[in-house]
């Protein structure tokens, strides 16, 4: 009688082994499952917010040769303005330069001359 009740004990817990290593690899395949699908949603979010960052970039920056040639008009214009403006003044610079180098106050020299002989 203990004999069988040793038997059924030992049955028991060979049954219970065998369910907890069924449970184990159940879990290990669910999570390995889960980790799978997970990394197939990052994937696809990663993708859909790399179009919808292109197409922001594209939608607010433009692509990188249309700024290239709005940068360029833009400086050609300031360039243009420029040229204006140095033609505009250049008449007015060319007399005040002159001004300046024909009138010297000789006063100063002089006295300048005086303090370097002393």
């Amino acid at each position: 009688m203990s004999d069988d009740l040793i038997q059924k004990l030992l049955q028991a817990e060979q049954t219970a082994s065998k369910k907890i290593r069924e449970a184990r690899a159940y879990r290990t395949k669910k999570v390995h499952a889960a980790k799978v699908e997970a990394i197939q949603e990052i994937k696809l979010l990663r993708d859909e917010k790399l179009k919808e960052f292109e197409n922001y970039k594209k939608e607010k920056l433009g692509s990188t040769e249309e700024q290239t040639k709005e940068n360029n008009k833009k400086t050609e214009i300031e360039i243009q303005k420029i040229r204006k403006q140095a033609q505009i003044n250049q008449n007015q610079v060319v007399d005040l330069l002159i001004k300046t180098v024909l009138n010297v106050d000789t006063q100063m020299i002089l006295d300048q001359n005086k303090k370097l002989k002393h």
